[in-house]
């Protein structure tokens, strides 16, 4: 890792990109809401009395409608801009949320979480093409360390906060909650993010997946943010909580206090890395942390206690810091910008399929062979993943700055 003075000075650097700061500041109050829900959606789903199996089912429905939404939400990007449709997204999310802090049973609930994932893939998609857009290649790390740091502000803020809330006004508080961050990120989104001169596609609309350039670094930059997201899905989105809780009998309090260390420890190490992925190439990153989720996720499987708890979550926090930022930096390496647009949709699409998947299986080995046992199985998308690294050629191309697209006024 680079020294710590280094990682601050190129933070500083990319966060003088008015385009980056804000995507930054409205995915920090999105993600906030968001940190507040996560840890305690799985559990509001057991006062349902629902088994293991069908929590998973409604923490994948979010992924699965925004998985069947995503290549649309790349066009619409392309056709109504960033700006207009991470505002739109965010609003439907904040809609849908609402909706599913009313509902009276766990099928409503399914289906409102669900309905979200069409306004969260619209606004990820269009907050990951303007970046694409906006940033030079070889400050792209950086960049998606700030992006991505701006996601881990608010999970280590919001854990703590919807224990809170959880213990002072039930577990449908932190739902309202969520709907009211993502209506304030809709104006956030709407007031700073710039539009960008509207791209023309010259005949490439049909077609344009296969024109994509196929070979092994763009196959690693898929199968490693298929292993990414898996992890996330099934480890912070389905099994954490659920472990620190009924395994190991902690409050949810404790149990999110975790999960905050975990975001904690992820947004240290994001910075040293997208400054090395930079400085040194995307691999000197993300083969060490592949190999380390092989090895840690295991090991964390066997802990027992608080504190083993706690340290456990904050070695699992450093390793998905390594891998989280990785494969979208390689993607700015290999997708030329004419094709930016289709390629967005393409690599959300994977990530939301791992998401899915992640979530499934990780609630379906729960209910079969305990917690335990489907944490350390979380792991095994890492060996594609870390095969397919190996093979690919380095990415990371000489440290020039491609031009960036010019935002107009408004």
């Amino acid at each position: 890792m680079s020294p710590p003075g280094s990682a601050r000075a190129g933070v500083a650097e990319v966060l003088r990109f008015p385009e980056v700061r804000a995507v930054v500041a409205g995915s920090f109050v999105i993600m906030l809401g968001f940190g507040i829900l996560a840890p305690v959606l799985p559990l509001y789903a057991r006062t349902f009395h629902v088994g293991y199996d069908q929590v998973g089912i409604l923490t994948s429905a979010f992924a699965l409608t925004r998985l069947m939404f995503d290549l649309v939400a790349g066009r619409l990007v392309d056709r109504f801009g960033e700006r207009a449709m991470a505002s739109v997204g965010a609003l439907v999310l904040s809609a849908s949320t609402a909706a599913a802090a009313l509902a009276p049973t766990f099928a409503l609930l399914v289906i409102f979480r669900a309905a979200g994932g069409v306004g969260s893939a619209l606004f990820f998609a269009a907050l990951f093409s303007y970046l694409l857009r906006t940033v030079p290649g070889d400050k792209m790390g950086r960049a998606m360390a700030a992006y991505y740091g701006s996601f881990n502000l608010g999970f280590i803020v919001g854990p703590p906060l919807g224990g809170i809330l959880v213990d002072r006004f039930g577990y449908v508080s932190p739902l309202w909650v969520y709907a009211v961050t993502c209506a304030v990120s809709a104006g956030l989104y709407f007031r700073f993010i710039r539009t960008l001169e509207r791209r023309t596609h010259d005949g490439e609309r049909r077609g344009s997946i296969r024109r994509l350039p196929w070979g092994r670094p763009l196959v690693a930059v898929l199968v490693s943010e298929f292993a990414a997201l898996w992890v996330v899905g099934a480890l912070y989105l389905t099994l954490l909580s659920l472990f620190g809780n009924e395994e190991l009998g902690l409050s949810e309090f404790r149990v999110t206090v975790g999960l905050a260390i975990a975001s904690l420890t992820e947004f240290l190490v994001l910075f040293p890395a997208g400054s090395v992925a930079d400085r040194r190439g995307r691999k000197r990153v993300l083969i060490p942390g592949l190999v380390l989720l092989l090895v840690g996720l295991p090991l964390f499987s066997l802990v027992s206690g608080l504190a083993g708890f706690w340290i456990g979550l904050a070695f699992v926090g450093v390793l998905t810091g390594l891998t989280g930022i990785v494969p979208a930096a390689m993607l700015a390496d290999v997708v030329p910008p004419s094709q930016s647009g289709t390629m967005t949709g393409v690599f959300r699409f994977t990530g939301d399929l791992a998401l899915t998947l992640g979530t499934l299986t990780a609630g379906l080995l729960a209910q079969s062979f305990g917690l335990r046992w489907a944490i350390a199985l979380a792991a095994l998308p890492c060996v594609p993943a870390l095969v397919t690294a190996a093979i690919a050629p380095e990415t990371r191309r000489a440290s020039v700055s491609e031009p960036v697209e010019m935002a107009l006024p408004g």
